[in-house]
């Protein structure tokens, strides 16, 4: 199959390593991190993708033939209901039965549930991707938000603004740090454990499975762990345990 795939960049490292090995052929377009603080404008630049996609003229593909592909593959979980009401006119579009994007380091939505109870889901989750492409809790994120207060709104105003972006941060304990099998990319353990002294949390680290990533680009999407939205269909959270399903 040839198939068109939209993930986020946190991903990068890892569906690299996969494609590689991939029986299909893969034209992927990187989104950076950090849409799915905005379910709005993640639903509208994942929509605007798509349509450029149907319509054959998507800038970052390495076909612009309208019908060049057999799916659109997202590399993103349910984000905030991001993804939901997304549709193609022209190609089913497959997602993993994910909540976020843990899920699909993790291998599976029960692994998921599993360590989501198991650490109250005061868990904030560090991978090679969250490290190298967005701000994670650490000491070096908030020195650079510091100088950028203090060179803003001046050094009185800085530590309270800071004080107050860093309140969500009280509602978690661990950092926990997913250790990817056979791929070789730097090691961030060290500096997740760095991070977890800093922010006075537990550390904790967790084997990763690359089975969810693996089946979603090598097109074998069973109903249990992946939903295809037809063309011209749309899907919506489920509210249960497939976490997504098709819009009535």
């Amino acid at each position: 199959m040839r198939l068109k795939v939209i993930s986020c960049k946190v991903l990068t490292r890892e569906l690299g390593y996969l494609s590689a090995d991939c029986p299909n052929v893969l034209d992927i377009s990187w989104l950076r991190q950090g849409y799915h603080d905005n379910p709005e404008l993640l639903h509208s630049i994942l929509q605007e993708c798509i349509d450029k996609i149907d319509s054959g003229d998507d800038p970052f593909s390495c076909s612009r033939t309208v019908g060049a592909f057999d799916a659109i593959v997202l590399g993103y979980g349910l984000c905030s209901n991001g993804i939901c009401g997304v549709q193609s006119k022209r190609y089913p579009i497959v997602v993993p039965r994910a909540h976020d994007c843990i899920t699909l380091f993790l291998g599976s939505k029960e692994r998921y549930r599993e360590l989501f109870e198991q650490t109250g889901g005061g868990a904030f989750w560090y991978t090679p991707g969250w490290i190298e492409n967005s701000l994670v809790p650490s000491q070096d994120t908030h020195a650079k938000k510091l100088s950028e207060y203090i060179e803003t709104y001046g050094e009185d105003n800085a530590e309270y603004l800071m004080q107050l972006e860093e309140t969500w941060m009280k509602g978690y304990k661990d950092v926990a740090y997913v250790q990817m099998p056979n791929i070789s990319y730097p090691d961030y353990r060290g500096y997740a454990r760095d991070c977890s002294d800093y922010l006075g949390w537990d550390y904790h680290e967790y084997k990763g499975d690359d089975a969810l990533l693996r089946d979603l680009i090598g097109g074998n999407w069973d109903n249990e762990r992946f939903l295809v939205i037809p063309p011209n269909h749309t899907c919506e959270q489920s509210y249960d345990e497939a976490i997504v399903k098709i819009k009535e």
